[in-house]
Formats: C-alpha cells, sequence, structure tokens
C-alpha cells in the first residue's frame, strides 16, 4: 500500500517538476522537487516499494524533462545506494541530516549533468551561469529542506496512521 503512496506522490512531483517550474526559469533554475523525496524515502522510509518508485519516476523525469536519457535515474539510483545507511553512521537531528544530503545530492546531480554534458561535447567547460544556476539550486535547497522535511515527515506518519492503522512504517 505504501507504493502506492509513494507512487502517487511521485507521480504529483514530477508533474509540478515538468510543467510548473520550467514557466519560472529564473526562480527555481530547474531545482529538482524530486531530490528531497527521494532523499526521504531513502533516509526514512523502509526499503519496501522505494526501488520501483525510484526506477518509474526516474524513467518518468527521463521521459518527460526532454533532458538526456538516463540521467536523472541514474542520479536518483546514485542517491539512493549512497545514502540508504547514513542513518547508521550518522547519528545527527533528523532535519539537519536531510539537510545535508539534499544539498549533497543536488551537487551529485549536477555533477553528473556537466560530465553528462561534458562526455556529449567532448570538452569541459565551466561557466559562471552554470555556476549561478547551481548556487541558485543549492540556495533552494538550503532554504526548502527543513520545510520539505517538515511536510514529508507530518504528511507520511498521517498516511501511515491511516494504511497501518497507527504502527508506523519501520524503517
Amino acid at each position: 500500500m505504501h507504493f502506492f503512496v509513494y507512487f502517487i506522490f511521485s507521480i504529483m512531483l514530477i508533474c509540478i517538476q515538468t510543467a510548473l517550474l520550467p514557466n519560472f526559469p529564473r526562480l527555481f533554475a530547474q531545482y529538482d522537487l524530486f531530490i528531497p523525496f527521494v532523499v526521504y524515502l531513502t533516509l526514512f522510509r523502509s526499503s519496501i516499494g522505494i526501488l520501483p518508485v525510484i526506477l518509474i519516476s526516474g524513467c518518468l523525469m527521463d521521459l518527460l524533462s526532454g533532458g538526456h536519457v538516463g540521467v536523472y535515474i541514474i542520479t536518483y539510483l546514485l542517491i539512493l545506494i549512497c545514502f540508504r545507511t547514513t542513518t547508521v553512521y550518522f547519528h545527527f537531528n533528523n532535519s539537519v541530516l536531510f539537510q545535508i544530503v539534499v544539498i549533497l545530492s543536488v551537487l551529485l546531480e549536477n555533477l553528473i549533468f556537466g560530465m553528462v554534458i561534458s562526455l556529449q561535447t567532448v570538452s569541459f567547460n565551466l561557466s559562471i551561469y552554470a555556476a549561478g544556476i547551481v548556487a541558485v539550486q543549492l540556495i533552494w535547497a538550503l532554504i526548502s529542506s527543513p520545510l520539505v522535511y517538515h511536510l514529508f515527515d507530518y504528511l507520511f506518519n498521517e498516511i501511515d496512521k491511516l494504511i497501518t492503522g497507527g504502527l508506523r512504517e519501520k524503517v
């Protein structure tokens, strides 16, 4: 049942990401709204149902975004692989850990985008415009991640109460 909740929520985020945010390119600089969702699922939810949601949503983002094929799915899978056991090793406050991992994930996504573009053009060019886009994305990640964490935590805990009758999903 959790799989369907995650999947419906991911479809809503993908619709917002691909339909609404491109209308405000300077404001959001294509900040990937799906990264905080993947990070939350990776850090704070059980592994049951997460991998199919990430795979399907990554494929949908690749298809609908108009970007390079496979970039989003690789990014989301790397986030899952790199940060799945983070809560075992680091004992920060959950919102602080979430914020750190979101910022690192935004950097990881931009690194992957840069590598794909460099491989396609067979050259490596640093530009001030690209650095500005990354800076805006990092600012959005810094500002929005505590709010998004509390929103996700409240929302998914309430959904857990509805689905399981008060038994929280075990991480």
